[in-house]
């Protein structure tokens, strides 16, 4: 497998656990005082969607010319991007807590 599919792999696993993680950072950064709305875990969600997306983007110029995409691309990765957020998610809100 070629470095930047590795690397966009491990980026996205990362990115997409992030914001089921911490109860006050925002993409793995301490900034906030209170815990985390729900609502704002979903805009945390889509903005490591967006990093990821952009890193990508970066990815595949360094290779090469950039594929057009059309909406079924976004569809399709952003799906993966919640099933790789998966086990954030079971941590975070399915784990049975003692």
């Amino acid at each position: 497998m070629n470095t930047s599919a590795v690397i966009l792999i491990v980026a996205g696993l990362i990115l997409a656990t992030l914001p089921m993680l911490g109860e006050r950072n925002l993409l793995g950064i301490p900034m906030l005082k209170q815990p985390k709305a729900p609502w704002l875990r979903i805009v945390e969600f889509l903005v490591a969607y967006l990093i990821w997306i952009i890193l990508g983007r970066f990815l595949e110029a360094q290779a090469g010319q950039i594929a057009k995409q059309g909406w079924q691309f976004y569809a399709v990765t952003l799906l993966l991007f919640v099933v790789a957020a998966f086990p954030g998610f079971t941590w975070r809100y399915l784990w049975r807590r003692a």
